[in-house]
């Protein structure tokens, strides 16, 4: 269940160690991904805010993390081009643990569902 997360201070945070479809229960909540993971975001929603945060796999290794949006959406920022149905990757080669990956909900479906509020580290997106 959720938990103040050590890794960033304050926060709630959930450990995720597979894939993981998101709810509007999990807004706010940082989800710590310690497994090989795809994280489907729901339809978007005004005022929904989700963050991904890259962990330690048990091997001591940074997860390989997909962030996929509901097929009508898409994500926009971050230097995206809009597009729906892409989804976003964490760079494992250049990643660190602690990457983080945080977008919030417009409700308009569409290429503008989902905007990149912020990020840490290096997140590409599926061509």
């Amino acid at each position: 269940m959720a938990e103040i997360s050590s890794v960033r201070s304050g926060f709630i945070a959930a450990d995720v160690t597979g894939n993981k479809t998101l709810t509007a229960a999990d807004s706010g909540v940082v989800q710590r991904v310690t497994a090989n993971a795809t994280i489907t975001l729901p339809s978007t929603a005004l005022g929904l805010t989700f963050a991904v945060q890259a962990g330690v796999t048990t091997a001591g290794k940074l997860p390989t993390i997909s962030v996929a949006p509901a097929a009508l959406d898409g994500v926009t920022g971050n230097g995206f081009t809009a597009a729906v149905n892409k989804a976003i990757s964490l760079d494992t080669t250049a990643g660190r643990t602690g990457d983080l990956f945080i977008i919030r909900g417009t409700g308009t479906a569409g290429v503008t569902g989902w905007v990149v509020d912020s990020v840490i580290g290096t997140w590409t997106r599926a061509a």
